[in-house]
Protein backbone atom coordinates (compact mmCIF):
# COMPACT_ATOMS: atom_id res chain seq x y z
CA UNK A 1 0.00 0.00 0.00
CA UNK A 2 1.50 3.05 -0.87
CA UNK A 3 1.14 5.83 1.62
CA UNK A 4 -0.52 9.10 0.79
CA UNK A 5 1.23 12.46 2.21
CA UNK A 6 -0.82 15.34 2.69
CA UNK A 7 0.75 18.71 2.59
CA UNK A 8 0.41 20.22 5.95
CA UNK A 9 1.47 24.08 6.36
CA UNK A 10 0.85 24.90 9.87
CA UNK A 11 1.28 28.77 9.93
CA UNK A 12 1.75 30.91 13.24
CA UNK A 13 2.63 34.45 12.48
CA UNK A 14 1.90 37.92 13.33
CA UNK A 15 0.40 39.75 10.64
CA UNK A 16 2.00 42.63 10.83
CA UNK A 17 1.40 43.26 7.09
CA UNK A 18 -2.51 43.55 7.79
CA UNK A 19 -1.97 45.51 10.58
CA UNK A 20 -2.45 42.95 13.03
CA UNK A 21 -0.43 42.79 16.61
CA UNK A 22 -2.09 39.10 17.65
CA UNK A 23 -0.81 35.86 16.40
CA UNK A 24 -2.81 33.81 14.22
CA UNK A 25 -2.81 30.80 13.07
CA UNK A 26 -3.60 29.36 9.12
CA UNK A 27 -4.20 25.68 8.71
CA UNK A 28 -3.59 24.74 5.16
CA UNK A 29 -4.62 21.17 3.89
CA UNK A 30 -3.58 20.57 0.43
CA UNK A 31 -4.81 17.48 -0.63
CA UNK A 32 -3.42 15.12 -3.12
CA UNK A 33 0.28 17.23 -3.42
CA UNK A 34 2.98 15.00 -2.54
CA UNK A 35 5.58 16.82 0.12
CA UNK A 36 8.34 16.46 -2.24
CA UNK A 37 6.91 18.39 -5.29
CA UNK A 38 6.41 21.17 -2.76
CA UNK A 39 9.74 21.04 -1.44
CA UNK A 40 11.75 20.81 -5.14
CA UNK A 41 9.35 23.45 -7.16
CA UNK A 42 10.53 26.91 -6.99
CA UNK A 43 7.03 28.30 -4.84
CA UNK A 44 8.06 31.31 -3.14
CA UNK A 45 4.85 31.48 -1.73
CA UNK A 46 4.76 28.29 -0.11
CA UNK A 47 8.66 29.15 0.97
CA UNK A 48 7.56 32.50 2.81
CA UNK A 49 5.25 30.58 4.61
CA UNK A 50 8.06 28.03 5.74
CA UNK A 51 10.22 30.61 6.49
CA UNK A 52 7.94 32.54 8.24
CA UNK A 53 5.95 30.19 9.96
CA UNK A 54 6.21 26.25 9.99
CA UNK A 55 6.01 23.74 7.91
CA UNK A 56 5.70 20.29 8.89
CA UNK A 57 4.76 16.47 6.82
CA UNK A 58 2.35 14.51 7.63
CA UNK A 59 1.71 10.80 6.84
CA UNK A 60 -2.17 10.20 7.55
CA UNK A 61 -2.35 6.18 6.45
CA UNK A 62 -1.28 4.79 9.56
CA UNK A 63 1.28 1.86 10.11
CA UNK A 64 0.43 -0.45 7.46
CA UNK A 65 -1.22 -3.82 8.74
CA UNK A 66 -0.94 -2.34 12.31
CA UNK A 67 -3.10 -1.07 14.53
CA UNK A 68 -3.55 2.34 13.35
CA UNK A 69 -3.69 1.61 9.52
CA UNK A 70 -6.02 4.26 8.17
CA UNK A 71 -7.80 4.61 4.86
CA UNK A 72 -5.73 6.99 2.42
CA UNK A 73 -9.08 8.78 1.34
CA UNK A 74 -9.43 12.73 1.64
CA UNK A 75 -12.04 12.76 4.77
CA UNK A 76 -9.92 10.10 6.62
CA UNK A 77 -6.98 12.02 6.39
CA UNK A 78 -8.70 15.12 7.15
CA UNK A 79 -10.21 14.03 10.16
CA UNK A 80 -6.76 12.11 11.69
CA UNK A 81 -5.19 15.60 11.38
CA UNK A 82 -7.83 17.69 12.76
CA UNK A 83 -8.26 15.23 15.36
CA UNK A 84 -4.78 14.26 15.97
CA UNK A 85 -6.18 10.05 16.17
CA UNK A 86 -6.65 7.94 13.52
CA UNK A 87 -9.96 6.52 11.84
CA UNK A 88 -10.40 3.69 14.52
CA UNK A 89 -10.95 6.22 17.01
CA UNK A 90 -12.48 8.91 15.07
CA UNK A 91 -14.49 6.59 13.13
CA UNK A 92 -14.22 7.85 9.34
CA UNK A 93 -13.32 5.19 7.43
CA UNK A 94 -14.24 7.11 3.86
CA UNK A 95 -15.90 9.82 2.32
CA UNK A 96 -19.25 8.96 3.23
CA UNK A 97 -18.75 10.44 7.02
CA UNK A 98 -21.88 9.12 8.08
CA UNK A 99 -20.85 8.50 11.84
CA UNK A 100 -18.26 10.17 13.18
CA UNK A 101 -16.88 10.10 16.90
CA UNK A 102 -16.96 13.58 17.97
CA UNK A 103 -15.08 12.15 21.36
CA UNK A 104 -12.28 12.97 20.23
CA UNK A 105 -12.07 16.51 19.68
CA UNK A 106 -11.21 18.66 17.08
CA UNK A 107 -8.71 21.65 16.57
CA UNK A 108 -11.85 24.28 16.72
CA UNK A 109 -13.37 22.75 19.34
CA UNK A 110 -10.32 23.03 21.39
CA UNK A 111 -9.58 26.11 20.50
CA UNK A 112 -13.13 27.77 21.10
CA UNK A 113 -13.08 25.80 24.75
CA UNK A 114 -9.90 27.94 25.44
CA UNK A 115 -10.46 31.12 23.56
CA UNK A 116 -14.31 31.20 23.21
CA UNK A 117 -13.80 35.22 21.98
CA UNK A 118 -11.48 34.61 19.65
CA UNK A 119 -12.52 34.04 15.79
CA UNK A 120 -12.56 31.17 13.41
CA UNK A 121 -13.42 30.67 9.67
CA UNK A 122 -12.95 27.37 7.64
CA UNK A 123 -12.71 27.84 3.94
CA UNK A 124 -13.41 24.40 2.18
CA UNK A 125 -14.72 22.98 -1.47
CA UNK A 126 -16.81 20.76 0.43
CA UNK A 127 -19.78 21.54 3.02
CA UNK A 128 -19.15 18.01 4.43
CA UNK A 129 -15.82 19.97 6.12
CA UNK A 130 -17.57 22.17 8.18
CA UNK A 131 -21.05 20.03 8.89
CA UNK A 132 -19.55 16.58 9.16
CA UNK A 133 -15.95 16.53 10.49
CA UNK A 134 -16.17 19.41 12.20
CA UNK A 135 -19.95 19.24 13.49
CA UNK A 136 -20.65 22.98 12.94
CA UNK A 137 -23.92 23.26 15.23
CA UNK A 138 -24.02 19.49 16.46
CA UNK A 139 -24.91 18.79 20.36
CA UNK A 140 -23.13 15.51 19.83
CA UNK A 141 -20.17 17.49 18.62
CA UNK A 142 -20.39 20.27 21.62
CA UNK A 143 -22.43 22.33 19.58
CA UNK A 144 -19.36 23.79 17.73
CA UNK A 145 -19.94 27.44 16.31
CA UNK A 146 -17.51 28.32 13.38
CA UNK A 147 -17.81 31.89 13.42
CA UNK A 148 -16.91 32.35 9.58
CA UNK A 149 -17.30 29.73 6.80
CA UNK A 150 -17.02 29.56 2.83
CA UNK A 151 -17.92 26.53 1.43
CA UNK A 152 -20.77 24.26 -0.17
CA UNK A 153 -20.00 25.78 -3.68
CA UNK A 154 -20.28 21.87 -5.14
CA UNK A 155 -23.48 22.31 -4.41
CA UNK A 156 -23.75 25.10 -6.86
CA UNK A 157 -24.98 23.95 -10.05
CA UNK A 158 -25.63 26.87 -11.60
CA UNK A 159 -22.27 29.08 -10.97
CA UNK A 160 -20.24 25.75 -10.71
CA UNK A 161 -22.06 23.83 -13.70
CA UNK A 162 -21.05 19.97 -13.14
CA UNK A 163 -19.25 18.21 -15.89
CA UNK A 164 -18.33 14.71 -16.42
CA UNK A 165 -14.41 15.59 -16.36
CA UNK A 166 -15.22 17.50 -12.91
CA UNK A 167 -13.47 20.59 -13.88
CA UNK A 168 -15.79 22.52 -11.89
CA UNK A 169 -13.99 21.80 -8.62
CA UNK A 170 -10.97 23.81 -9.94
CA UNK A 171 -13.11 26.60 -10.35
CA UNK A 172 -14.20 25.49 -7.17
CA UNK A 173 -10.51 25.74 -5.04
CA UNK A 174 -9.96 29.17 -6.78
CA UNK A 175 -13.05 30.48 -5.34
CA UNK A 176 -12.62 29.30 -1.57
CA UNK A 177 -8.91 30.44 -2.21
CA UNK A 178 -9.83 34.15 -3.25
CA UNK A 179 -12.32 34.11 -0.43
CA UNK A 180 -9.71 32.85 1.99
CA UNK A 181 -7.41 35.83 0.85
CA UNK A 182 -10.19 38.25 1.08
CA UNK A 183 -11.47 37.18 4.84
CA UNK A 184 -7.88 37.06 6.37
CA UNK A 185 -7.11 40.41 4.81
CA UNK A 186 -10.81 41.87 5.89
CA UNK A 187 -11.22 40.71 9.12
CA UNK A 188 -8.08 38.29 10.06
CA UNK A 189 -9.75 35.13 12.06
CA UNK A 190 -7.39 33.62 14.93
CA UNK A 191 -8.25 30.40 13.86
CA UNK A 192 -8.25 29.53 9.93
CA UNK A 193 -8.59 26.63 8.25
CA UNK A 194 -8.18 26.38 4.56
CA UNK A 195 -9.43 22.76 2.89
CA UNK A 196 -9.30 23.32 -1.14
CA UNK A 197 -9.55 19.52 -3.21
CA UNK A 198 -6.63 20.92 -5.72
CA UNK A 199 -8.39 19.26 -8.82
Amino acid sequence: MIKKIILLLLLGVSLNSWAQKAKKTVFIIADGIPADVIERLELPNVKRIINNGSYTRMQVGGEKDGYSQTPTISAVGYNSLLTGVWFNKHNIPDNDIKDPNYNYQNIFRFFKAQYPQKKTAIFSSWLDNRKKLLGHNLPAAGNLQVDQYFDGYELDTINFKHDKKRDFMGRIDEKVISEAVATIKKDAPDLFLGLPGIY
